[in-house]
């Protein structure tokens, strides 16, 4: 006997990653998706945009083995062969503050287990002394004993617990801010402990490959937008743009009503995929307890500069650097 009952319907509000992801597992499920952005384009803060002939990404995108969300979402939208990951962990490191001159070393891995991938390549690494090698290494096993669901972890900084485990501020610099800057966004003193310990948990000490860097080699709007599109399309998902949500309510029978400056949508579920300060806005009286708290959390934006040259300038895909505002340098010839 068929079922003609109609099937629950979800609305997601906001098309960046997370929303079209959220999207994609929804619709997967059996849920009537509409989709809701307000941008012309999909993709969130992860796009593409048009200079002249150049197309150009609003900054370099990476992302680890460990993503397995994002992994998820390249293979969803048949674009993991677009976006590649290392073979293994190799990351060139320039020191350009040496009064004797930049020089180069490697971060990379073995194939050992955890945690002695990483022995050989620290033990390698130019930019530490010995001491603070050893002292890596005992912060390292400290951390692996983290539980990072701990809330004490949460009311520490990242800086703060890297001293108490020996750490000097050259070692912080050349090492765990290298990480945490493209992980965090934020150096030693601004991150949360707590996510701190889950990232270097995760990504350094869960399985020898978690670490392994991967980036896309096309235009981020050819994945995110263009391919996401065409899977949201696929997959039946209503996709609206230009379509800003204005309001979220609640019905008497309990479903949502999302309202936008064209339409009304009911729907059973309402994922907000959105900054902050939009959800903030958006959420009916009583949905959270402390809805302001949401407006405690601050945004750090990402300052990326593009030097278009005549030429190949660069002998490596990427290094990193220390010692410099600079902090990573992606060639993107090919791009």
């Amino acid at each position: 006997m068929n079922d003609d009952s109609p099937r629950p319907a979800a609305v997601v509000v906001g098309g960046g990653l997370a929303g079209v992801t959220a999207a994609l597992r929804l619709a997967d499920a059996g849920l009537d998706v509409t989709l809701l952005e307000g941008r012309p384009r999909l993709g969130g803060l992860a796009f593409s945009f048009q200079r002249g002939d150049l197309t150009v990404d609003n900054g370099q995108h990476v992302y680890l083995r460990c993503c397995t969300g994002y992994r998820w979402f390249l293979d969803r939208i048949d674009a993991a062969h677009l976006a590649p990951v290392q073979d293994r962990l190799d990351v060139p490191v320039l020191d350009v503050g040496r009064a004797a001159g930049p020089r180069l070393g490697r971060l990379r891995r073995t194939g050992l287990p955890v945690p002695l991938h990483l022995a050989g390549g620290l033990a390698a690494y130019p930019h530490l002394s010995l001491a603070e090698k050893a002292g890596v290494g005992r912060a390292a096993l400290a951390l692996g004993r983290l539980d990072p669901a701990d809330p004490e972890l949460d009311r520490v900084d990242f800086a703060t617990w890297l001293r108490r485990h020996g750490q000097s501020q050259r070692t912080i610099e050349a090492l765990w801010d290298l990480v945490g800057v493209a992980t965090l966004n934020a150096t030693a003193p601004n991150a949360s402990m707590a996510l701190a310990a889950k990232v270097f948990r995760t990504g350094l000490l869960s399985e020898p490959g978690a670490a392994d860097i991967g980036w896309a080699t096309v235009p981020l709007g050819e994945l995110h937008d263009t391919l996401a599109r065409k899977a949201l399309d696929t997959a039946g998902v209503r996709t609206e743009l230009r379509a800003k949500a204005g309001s979220l309510t609640r019905t008497e029978d309990g479903r949502w009503n999302v309202e936008t400056a064209g339409e009304r949508i009911t729907a059973d579920t309402v994922v907000l995929a959105v900054p902050q300060t939009e959800t903030h806005d958006l959420l009916p009286a009583g949905a959270l307890d402390e809805p302001e708290l949401l407006l405690d959390i601050e945004n750090a934006p990402i300052l990326n500069v593009h030097v278009v040259y005549d030429r190949k300038v660069l002998r490596r895909p990427f290094f990193a650097a220390i010692g410099s505002p600079v902090q990573w340098v992606f060639d993107r010839t090919h791009s």
